[in-house]
């Protein structure tokens, strides 16, 4: 049985860094995540991000499955900015010109639909000049009550004042 004080305050805080801020994308505390930082502007995720030279794949490009994991990290804020939890069910790029590792980044995501289970997204990487580098498009399933609600109280216990509320 718990005391309500400091045991509780350190198991929710022993939770919250080992799961909610653990995220190799947005995580603040893992040491080899991305560390990406989302902003909304109106309906849309956005990243400013800027690569790293040991994100290489071809010599001054970075590897594709790192971009993959942008475009599909800010489909996840999308959905969280929507005010819902979800989990990637599809994710469909297109590679449409090298991504410089010497250049800032842009990434931009939204939702195009909503349906019973499933949340339909798009998204776009730019460079610094506005040319568009990789696009995608995706499907999140939305969690099920149960999780959604342990998510919902890791990102409270995280300090989030924004996690969706849960309705059955």
């Amino acid at each position: 049985m718990s005391d309500g004080g400091e045991s509780d305050r350190a198991e929710r805080d022993a939770r919250a860094s080992g799961r909610g801020v653990m995220c190799y994308a947005c995580g603040v505390e893992n040491e080899q995540g991305l560390h990406m930082q989302f902003r909304r502007e109106g309906d849309r995720a956005i990243c400013e991000y800027t690569p790293h030279d040991y994100q290489q794949g071809y010599p001054g490009r970075m590897h594709g499955g790192l971009v993959a994991t942008l475009i599909d990290e800010a489909m996840g804020w999308a959905v969280y900015g929507a005010a819902r939890w979800g989990a990637t069910a599809r994710l469909n790029i297109r590679y449409r010109r090298p991504v410089r590792l010497d250049a800032p980044l842009r990434i931009e995501a939204w939702v195009v639909n909503v349906r019973t289970r499933l949340i339909e997204l798009r998204a776009e990487l730019r460079d610094q000049t506005g040319t568009l580098l990789a696009e995608g498009d995706g499907a999140f399933m939305r969690l099920d009550e149960r999780m959604a609600r342990e998510m919902s109280d890791l990102a409270v216990e995280a300090g989030r004042g924004d996690a969706p509320e849960v309705v059955p």
